[in-house]
């Protein structure tokens, strides 16, 4: 189906230094999502008009299903997805990867993460994710969302899609990591997460108790980061 405009322009009036002028700003769109997965339930998400069908996988496998299952499409009929639950068969992941991330390296990496052109650099109303691969150097995932919880949701939909092991892989984020992201992020099976932002304290309880490395306030402009917690001591100097 045709999917609307990501913005549009709204006519509005902005006060600055004292006065007021008639102008046309951007609004970000959002689209309203339903997936029924068969005999776990119905949910509806509001999302950025961008690739639903990977919102719904995504959301389905880490929000809906258990251990052991992922989520399969059935049907699409415009917005409206089924989907059914399927065991998990892909190959366990290599217990010594993502492996080492020396300091230069990870500000280098943050960097090209906020490089990237993307929808935030219009309305300033869009998270941004993304999964960077050592092995081949690359991003070799990205979503940016109204939602930051969409953005791991997009990710974890392409990774199904892509056949990706995400727990060999860096998640990169432009926002906060909340404790109901970072559950996303331990759901996903992901060890290392890497964010621009703050880290709450509910959300280092959980990265420690599975032994995740959570790094925050990684600013490449200020050469500064965070460790919060790196049990598998890969991030060095």
């Amino acid at each position: 189906m045709q999917l609307p405009e990501l913005t549009r322009a709204v006519p509005c009036r902005r006060y600055r230094d004292g006065f007021f002028t008639d102008i046309d700003d951007d609004v970000a769109t959002e689209i309203r999502v339903t997936l029924d997965l068969q005999g776990v339930g119905r949910k509806t998400l509001y999302a950025a008009p961008l690739d639903p069908e990977a919102l719904v996988l995504g959301h389905a496998a880490l929000d809906m299903l258990g251990l052991g299952e992922i989520p399969a499409l059935v049907d699409a009929q415009g917005l409206s997805f089924s989907l059914k639950a399927v065991p998990d068969v892909r190959p366990a992941p290599d217990p010594t990867r993502p492996g080492k991330l020396p300091a230069a390296e990870l500000l280098a990496l943050v960097r090209r993460f906020i490089a990237e052109p993307g929808l935030w650099d219009g309305t300033g109303c869009f998270h941004r994710a993304a999964l960077y691969d050592p092995l081949s150097g690359d991003f070799i995932a990205r979503a940016e969302d109204i939602g930051r919880h969409n953005c791991l949701d997009r990710l974890a939909g392409q990774g199904l899609r892509q056949g990706l092991c995400l727990p060999e892989l860096i998640l990169f984020l432009s926002c906060r990591v909340t404790a109901s992201m970072m559950q996303k992020a331990l759901r996903a099976g992901l060890r290392m997460v890497v964010s621009r932002s703050a880290v709450t304290g509910a959300a280092l309880g959980a990265a420690k108790d599975a032994g995740v490395t959570l790094v925050g306030f990684a600013r490449d402009a200020e050469e500064r980061f965070t460790v919060f917690t790196d049990a598998a001591g890969w991030v060095g100097a």
